[in-house]
């Protein structure tokens, strides 16, 4: 638990239907070197045998977890974060997807890193679909450099004395990112009028930045490992991303649809 520190911190974890990759996530976190203030899985419709995931998380840990749902009428990731967000009490968010394992000084890292006034996008690292089978069937693996299921293995190297060389590469992935709750409140959270898989990650960072907000990157540090699966229809992939890309720079700061839709 984070003790002598000036502020709180949540996990943010985001999931839908696939318990058995959010257990594998789960077990990840009670490695940690250091334990958040709070974790909430912002689920975005999945079945009970996701509930009963998070119910035996439960029983394994003295942080607390908290479960929002809502019902599945399609992928609704920007509303269901929003909904998680707020029921955030911390003051810092590091968000995550529930198919990431983290390196057990994921959170340590993030906290060393945080900044007012900054966001953090961080880096991944990836399993091969035959490394995912194995590892969902260990159920509990701790992920290291040299397994020989990782793809983008550079990405799985920790050297944190590296990582201020690297704050100003452009990149940000909504399964590794992290951001003082007060800016996100500021911008109303993420626009839940992008339904549908791509980019509101992007969107949601651009307007952040059009509020004064610094964007950083994270490498060499706050290792994440994203296991394999399939990917989701990206029909308005092109239309997403060119929407988000045009935001910055726009003054547009808050969206029109948000957080604000569930205070």
């Amino acid at each position: 638990m984070i003790q002598n520190k000036s502020f709180t911190v949540a996990l943010l974890i985001s999931t839908y239907n696939y318990p058995t990759a959010l257990r594998v996530c789960l077990n990840s976190i009670k490695r940690q070197t250091l334990m958040p203030n709070e974790i909430i899985i912002a689920d975005d419709g999945s079945k009970n045998d996701t509930k009963e995931v998070i119910e035996q998380f439960r029983k394994e840990t003295s942080t607390t977890v908290k479960h929002v749902w809502h019902e599945d009428k399609g992928f609704r990731l920007a509303e269901i974060r929003n909904r998680g967000i707020i029921e955030c009490e911390s003051d810092y968010i590091i968000q995550i997807d529930g198919d990431i394992l983290l390196d057990k000084h994921f959170i340590e890292d993030h906290v060393r890193f945080a900044k007012k006034g900054c966001f953090v996008g961080g880096s991944r690292t990836r399993f091969s679909e035959d490394a995912t089978k194995e590892i969902l069937q260990l159920q509990d693996f701790t992920p290291y450099f040299t397994y020989k299921g990782l793809e983008i293995r550079e990405n799985a190297i920790r050297c944190t004395w590296l990582t201020p060389l690297f704050f100003n590469k452009k990149r940000i992935i909504g399964c590794n990112m992290a951001y003082w709750k007060k800016d996100a409140m500021a911008i109303n959270g993420y626009n839940e009028d992008i339904i549908g898989w791509g980019h509101e990650d992007l969107e949601f960072a651009n307007r952040m930045r059009n509020n004064g907000i610094v964007r950083r990157h994270l490498k060499f540090c706050a290792i994440g490992y994203h296991i394999w699966h399939k990917f989701q229809p990206r029909i308005d992939d092109a239309k997403h991303l060119a929407y988000a890309r045009s935001i910055y720079g726009s003054g547009i700061i808050r969206c029109a649809k948000g957080i604000d839709s569930h205070l």
